[in-house]
């Protein structure tokens, strides 16, 4: 069947410009009342993602510190089975090193800014110490260093600590060199300094001698067209004194421009030091037996040292040592010759490749942890076989899409790690586990198109494109071929585009824009949109592009290539496109011809790279902009909005700062009202309700970390969130904040339109995974109610009530002003009575633990049973005010009841849900009843018959405790109870018979229940 007949009522809506009413006149918003608004994490964490740093505590592996490109650093106190993420609240999410206190295992450094010099590097301000584990930071400065290689800690004083800073990526500056610290970093010396393009990458302290340091001296830039990774300022340093004076050391080390350089030392051989050594004839691995005084190159071993120059030596054995590359490799023999470790027998098979990191326990030398883009495995055989550790959530994600599928799927490209589908929503008890997870495509995963139900456009690095059948993974490679003679040029991050009003046209983004409508078969193409220019003519650190450099350009590809592309809603004949050169192209005739009006941009560099470019539903002239300087070292927002085509733009940043948002990288409009905007930056996502006047973070439980892309779901409402190193997140139901207005916003009490919502149960069809298994989010279950009370209010209460007006529910909700608060209904009746279980080992001697992992997904006590499908109102009742929205309750639709069914499948438990509620305060009274005959009995003056009345009653009190368990269990077929799940489907004739036999047992023991309780009176009188 096709879906253009379900796609065009949409269609025509939105061909027509978004009209403003009075109720919808724009407010402002604030973080505080967001803060009900609770993201969910949905994974994946099978991935992994890159890991820089891993330390362990000698003498006690199982506490572990992971520190990771971009996505936080992580803590373990059991080897990995349950993670503690350490800096969600603070500035940065991103770390080069981790280092623990040889002398005070409370005391932990963290340098923040990875190492790495790839065009995707995050950045960070500087260093942070925490003196309890890990549980609080304090920043200790150095903000301007962006980028720490490697931080040593002297092994009897904590307080005494070495930072090698790399300094800035893009830019030169001063803040680089070595740091030294002897008040826990309090205050700093630079003590090693070289230029202003050279920093230190790596930094390893003499065994026996904490005031014998070697530092590697790396000198880099990277632009947004390309990478120099190295020059004269590269080299290997010694201090004897503690960093008072240095030398550099050049016996044996190649003589020329080098780049990067990592260096180890051994315990077990303290004057032998390994180094990684690049160079553009003799390049390798290098080893000193003499402290640095002289060194011999041992092997040719270095591959791409830009991303790598990783090595370690065994703590105890000098000779053996490892290096961490593409592949990991182990030497025996001191670096004279290197085995591959067995990881991979294929590609995307066994262990990830890019590794990055090494801990070795000294304890058990065959044990070590392996971390790098994939993140963390462990071995027990010293690198022969691995298990891999995959509950951390850090996967980088560049780009996602969604389908229309019910639950809908995510789709994302990640760094490193492919491209991959899940679904938003399972079934499942346990939540989205990492099996709900597929993988769809190869490579570094980039934009994810969606062209309907059984084609998604996947893309990978530098402009590949497949078209992916996401029933069935059939994967058709459809990308544009070059004409003889000619060469595309794309970007790392090449962006798509499915047309919103035909699903057959695609759009790819390269030098040109090249469009396809017949869903990449074939493809014709514009003429070059980007400024053309040819980075050859463009200088790196003076040297010009023409001319050789060590890791020239490695991870860019090429220069002056299309970075966003963007269609109007209105109609398909308005395009924009936006280039890593500083072009912000528009064409207002499908592609045929474009107007550059980037050129009336102003406050930023002409050839800023433009990262998104989106135009909006409230006009055909309307459309924003983000620019992202932070290739040329500026780290601040830029955000435009035009409404003439480009002709003049307007900056729209007020509540954006550098240090709470950093450079933008996306930027959405909701579908549902173009006042409404958000904005995901390198710190932070942020929401504008007023067109961009003004943005406010939204926080609601996000960690920081950089958001590189947003998809809100026209079905649900969902914000889609793709972090470039805490994979993804779900903010359900973004109503409030399309409705958010002046009214909305003064009014007393004001209820926001409800999204329907459908009756279905959980599965539990998981058994017993232990504690380290990690599982998204579910949605909360049933219809989220959200409100806004704009004045102070005693009491608030939501009344449901069924078609014929009946009420069904009453639910208390939150008081505070000036919060959207938002309530669940389950979409059931009340549930039953219940009491709190009492303690079965009572005085026996047994403790029950306080805590028991994991964390339970839903509370185990009786539901009540569902309503029936239909539309049910439900009314805010806030002090003298009163507000009624109505809401879509739907049955399951994999499930085929009729509307009779439903009704008498209600009728019937709503009789069970009597009877349960008669059963539970029967037993509970005479159950008291009991307690004060037995009390009675036991006084000596009391008449005998007291004593038989007081059995009689305990007699009671039993069979009304087993007859309400027996009328629970009824219940329990149908409504939730425990863990496993029960059955939406009518009663059948025995369960009717089964409950009359128990309303019989019922009515007769608590008939029997009052007679007992009238003798009770008069014998107690």
């Amino acid at each position: 069947m096709s879906i253009l007949p379900r796609l065009l009522p949409l269609a025509l809506c939105l061909l027509l410009p978004w009209a403003p009413t009075h109720a919808q006149e724009p407010a402002s918003i604030t973080t505080e009342a967001l803060s009900d608004l609770q993201v969910r994490s949905i994974g994946p964490a099978v991935t992994g993602g890159r890991i820089h740093d891993l330390e362990a505590r000698p003498g006690n592996p199982s506490t572990i510190y992971a520190a990771t490109a971009s996505g936080g650093l992580w803590k373990t106190t059991n080897k990995g089975t349950t993670w503690q993420s350490l800096f969600d609240d603070q500035p940065v999410s991103t770390f080069g090193d981790v280092a623990l206190a040889p002398s005070n295992r409370r005391v932990v450094w963290a340098g923040t800014g990875e190492q790495n010099n790839r065009q995707s590097t995050a950045w960070g301000n500087g260093v942070y110490r925490s003196i309890d584990g890990g549980e609080t930071w304090t920043h200790l400065g150095l903000e301007d260093t962006r980028h720490i290689g490697r931080i040593q800690v002297h092994p009897r004083d904590p307080d005494v600590a070495y930072v090698a800073a790399l300094g800035t990526l893009w830019t030169p500056s001063e803040a680089r060199g070595v740091y030294k610290t002897t008040d826990g970093g309090e205050t700093w010396d630079k003590v090693l300094f070289l230029d202003r393009h050279t920093g230190v990458v790596d930094l390893a302290m003499h065994p026996d001698d904490p005031d014998v340091l070697y530092a590697a001296a790396y000198q880099r830039l990277r632009r947004t067209w390309g990478f120099n990774g190295g020059g004269p300022g590269s080299g290997l340093y010694k201090t004897t004194n503690g960093g008072d004076s240095w030398s550099e050391l050049t016996d044996g080390i190649p003589a020329g421009d080098k780049g990067r350089i990592g260096v180890a030392t051994t315990p077990a051989n303290p004057d032998r030091v390994y180094a990684l050594v690049q160079h553009a004839e003799e390049g390798g691995t290098y080893r000193s037996d003499d402290a640095g005084a002289s060194w011999t190159k041992v092997n040719d071993l270095n591959p791409r040292p830009m991303y790598y120059s990783h090595i370690e030596a065994d703590p105890t054995d000098g000779d053996r040592v490892f290096v961490m590359a593409t592949e990991f490799y182990m030497s025996e023999d001191a670096g004279q010759t290197f085995t591959q470790m067995p990881t991979r027998p294929s590609y995307d098979v066994g262990v990830h490749s890019d590794h990055h990191t090494l801990w070795i326990d000294p304890g058990d030398p065959e044990h070590f942890y392996l971390a790098g883009d994939a993140g963390l495995h462990e071995s027990w055989d010293r690198g022969q076989t691995y298990s891999r550790i995959n509950n951390l959530p850090i996967g980088q994600f560049y780009a996602i899409g969604v389908d229309m599928r019910d639950p809908y799927r995510v789709y994302g490209g990640m760094q490193d790690n492919h491209s991959w589908m899940g679904p938003s929503a399972t079934r499942r008890w346990k939540g989205i586990i990492d099996d709900d997870w597929k993988q769809i495509g190869f490579g570094d995963g980039m934009y994810q198109q969606v062209a309907g139900p059984r084609a998604v456009f996947v893309g990978s690095q530098n402009g590949d494109v497949s078209r992916v059948d996401p029933v069935t993974g059939d994967n058709m490679a459809v990308g544009p071929i070059e004409p003889e003679g000619e060469e595309y040029r794309f970007d790392w991050v090449t962006p798509t585009h499915v047309s919103r009003h035909d699903s057959s046209t695609v759009y790819l983004g390269g030098s040109r824009l090249f469009i396809s409508r017949d869903q990449g078969d074939t493809w014709t193409r514009t003429k070059d949109l980007t400024k053309d220019i040819n980075r050859d003519s463009l200088s790196l650190m003076g040297v010009p592009g023409h001319e050789e450099m060590l890791s020239k350009h490695d991870g860019t590809a090429g220069y002056s290539e299309i970075t966003t592309i963007a269609e109007s809603p209105l109609t398909p004949e308005i395009l924009w496109v936006g280039t890593d050169d500083g072009n912000v192209q528009v064409s207002r005739d499908g592609g045929e011809s474009w107007t550059e009006v980037g050129r009336h941009i102003e406050s930023v560099n002409d050839t800023t790279y433009v990262s998104r470019v989106i135009v909006s539903s409230a006009g055909e002239g309307v459309a924003y902009a983000t620019l992202d300087g932070h290739r040329d070292g500026d780290f601040a927002p830029y955000v435009f909005k035009t409404t003439d085509f480009g002709q003049t733009w307007t900056t729209i940043t007020d509540g954006l700062t550098t240090e709470n948002a950093g450079s933008v990288n996306v930027i959405v409009e909701h579908p549902d009202n173009p006042n409404t905007l958000f904005l995901g930056t390198e710190h932070a996502l942020f929401v504008s309700t007023n067109a961009g006047q003004q943005w406010t973070e939204v926080e609601s439980g996000l960690p920081t970390t950089l958001y590189d892309d947003l998809k809100i779901h026209p079905r649900e409402k969902d914000l889609v969130v793709g972090t470039h190193g805490r994979s993804l997140w779900i903010l359900d139901d973004t109503t409030p904040l399309a409705e958010w207005s002046t009214a909305a916003k003064n009014a007393d009490a004001y209820l926001f339109s409800i999204q329907p919502a459908t009756i279905h149960n959980f599965w539990k069809n998981t058994s017993y995974r232990g504690q380290a298994s990690w599982a998204g989010e579910n949605p909360p279950f049933g219809a989220l109610i959200n409100y806004h009370l704009g004045a102070p209010a005693d009491s608030v209460e939501l009344v449901v009530r069924n078609p014929d007006d009946e009420v069904v529910r009453r639910l208390d909700g939150p008081t505070e002003t000036g919060e959207i608060h938002r309530v669940r209904w389950d979409l059931a009746h009340p549930p039953p009575p219940t009491e709190e279980e009492e303690d079965e080992n009572g005085d026996s001697g047994v403790v029950q633990p306080d805590t028991i992992l994991p964390e339970l997904e839903y509370p185990l006590d009786p539901k009540g049973p569902f309503v029936q499908p239909g539309t049910y109102t439900v009314t805010l009742h806030a002090g003298d005010t009163e507000k009624t929205e109505t809401v879509e309750v739907r049955g399951d639709p994999k499930i085929a009841l009729t509307a009779a069914q439903w009704r008498d499948r209600e009728s019937f438990l709503l009789d069970v849900l009597d009877a349960q509620r008669t059963a539970f305060h029967a037993a509970q009274r005479a159950d008291s009843l009991h307690e004060r005959l037995q009390s009675r009995a036991e006084d000596e003056t009391a008449p005998d018959e007291l004593s038989a009345l007081a059995d009689t009653a305990e007699t009671h009190a039993n069979e009304l405790v087993d007859l309400r368990g027996e009328i629970y269990g009824l219940a329990s077929v149908f409504n939730w109870s425990y863990v496993t799940q029960p059955s939406l489907r009518p009663p059948t004739a025995t369960h009717r018979q089964r409950f009359e036999r128990l309303r019989d047992r019922l009515r007769t023991a608590t008939t029997d229940l009052e007679a007992l309780a009238e003798d009770a009176r008069a014998s107690l009188d």
